[in-house]
Parts: structure tokens; sequence; C-alpha cells
């Protein structure tokens, strides 16, 4: 099932992938990057292992993404780095950023709270 924002609703354990992509744009092609991220976007969140899919651009540099995605196992994201749409943004990639990609993949070590707006830390 898909919410109101656009991933599927389920709770997130330690043995779902969350994967963090940081990506900088060569100068000037910011907004070619940008659309080549939005690309990926639908076709993304339709793999069935996809439950999450974000795109961040920095509000200071906007040269500068990141991208928020959970997956449901390694395998499916596995599935996905072989997909259509990912080959092509592997493809043309080079062209357009700047450095490599940083990617890095976490698990869940601890769920925080319900959001109550403000910053909240558990220690």
């Amino acid at each position: 099932m898909k919410s109101l924002f656009g991933f599927r609703e389920r709770p997130i354990t330690e043995h779902h992938i969350v994967l963090v992509v940081g990506l900088r744009a060569r100068p000037n092609l910011d907004k070619e990057v940008r659309e080549l991220l939005i690309g990926m976007r639908e076709p993304t969140r339709a793999e069935s292992g996809c439950l999450r899919f974000d795109l961040h651009q920095s509000k200071v540099d906007t040269g500068l993404f990141f991208v928020y995605q959970i997956w449901q196992d390694e395998a499916a994201l596995e599935a996905h780095m072989q997909c259509a749409h990912t080959l092509k943004f592997r493809d043309r990639a080079p062209k357009l950023l700047e450095g490599p990609v940083l990617l890095n993949k976490w698990g869940l070590v601890v769920q925080g709270g319900a959001w109550r707006g403000g910053i909240q830390f558990e220690i």
C-alpha cells in the first residue's frame, strides 16, 4: 500500500537496507542532474522491493544532492542495480557529476519516536 507521501507504509526493521547516496553536479549542470534524479523516482518506486525513495537538494549549494532509499532486502537492491533506469543513470552520471557517487548502506539500530516538531534526540 502506498501512502500520500508515495512510499509503502511498512515498519522499517533491521532487515531492511537503507541506502544513502550523495552526488555533486558539475558546475552549471545542477538542473540536468535534478531532472535525471527525478526521472529515477517513479520507475524506482514501482519496483516491488523499494519501500522509499526521497530526493533532496541542498538549499545552500544547489549542485549537491542526496537520495534516501529504503529497500526490502539486499536482493531487492541488487535487482534495482540491474534495472534499465539504473543502468541509464550510471551511463549518464559521469558526464553530469563531479567526483564519485558516494553510496553507503545502512541498517536500523533503533527507531525514534513520533515526530513532534523540532529536533528530537534520544540519549
